[in-house]
């Protein structure tokens, strides 16, 4: 479920008339500006979600963790249980032998989540049946409690290329953008943006790369040869429109929520 605060077609007409554009922020509306075509599954990790299993129409990424939990971010969930999930999925409408579905039976949002833009942006999905691993579908690794990452990091997700243009890509999109640190991203934004210290930001340092348009829920994980990716951060929200002001793109802090995380878990084997 992806929102969009303000329309895109506002800022077209400010951006003509004036040379002005106006930014505000907004959740993410499906789209990694001046990316480029992954390789193909280069991000065994992401999934596909839907709001209905027996029909999959993507509407936000996850990424899988275990073989049975997928996290995401809170504003793309509604109803979890009933949530379609493909795994293993390259162009983006495309179901074949390589791909996984699964149906969610379980999933909780942070309870402080406000249902917008704002902090606390992550839930936890359980799917039906466990995820087979192979060389198309593989989990991310969790960063430790509180880590704090620095260096570039890789961005996956499908969606529009273009800030203006509404044409959806038919393949997994990727792009290599720069964790900022905190301080920096808050100097930058202003003291009257939601973010929190249990946000993370990247900067497309003036090359008009927006991570904020990646796929709402979707991945930003660093990349190590020869070992699995590390989850640093959930797609929460950025500054519309997209791709333009070279404005930093926010994230939801995945180490922030390591306990969060394994509290879900244990109790829904506690009720299971």
């Amino acid at each position: 479920m992806m929102k969009a605060v303000v329309f895109l077609a506002t800022f077209v007409v400010c951006a003509s008339a004036s040379n002005v554009i106006n930014f505000k922020p907004s959740l993410p509306t499906g789209r990694i500006v001046k990316g480029q075509d992954a390789v193909e599954h280069a991000a065994p990790y992401i999934v596909s979600l839907s709001s209905r299993a027996e029909r999959h129409s993507h509407s936000c990424g996850g990424t899988i963790i275990a073989k049975d939990w997928i996290v995401t971010a809170a504003h793309c969930i509604s109803r979890p249980v009933g949530m379609g999930v493909v795994a293993g999925l390259h162009e983006r409408a495309n179901f074949t032998e390589k791909t996984q579905s699964r149906v969610v039976d379980f999933g909780l949002t942070h309870k402080n989540f406000g249902g917008g833009v704002g902090p606390y942006d992550i839930a936890l999905l359980h799917v039906s049946e466990p995820f087979v691993y192979n060389e198309f579908v593989q989990a991310a690794i969790l960063p430790q409690r509180e880590e704090i990452h620095f260096g570039e990091a890789k961005l996956y997700g499908w969606g529009q290329v273009k800030a203006f243009n509404f044409n959806a890509a038919k393949v997994l999109q990727t792009v290599t953008t720069e964790l900022i640190e905190y301080s920096d991203c808050e100097e930058t934004l202003g003291e009257d943006t939601p973010l929190q210290p249990s946000n993370v930001c990247s900067d497309s340092l003036q090359k008009g790369i927006s991570a904020c348009n990646g796929d709402s829920g979707g991945p930003l994980v660093q990349e190590r040869k020869g070992v699995a990716s590390e989850l640093v951060g959930i797609v929460s929200w950025g500054y519309i429109p997209c791709g333009y002001g070279n404005r930093p793109s926010i994230y939801t802090r995945v180490s922030a929520y390591i306990d969060w995380i394994a509290q879900v878990q244990s109790a829904y084997y506690i009720l299971n």
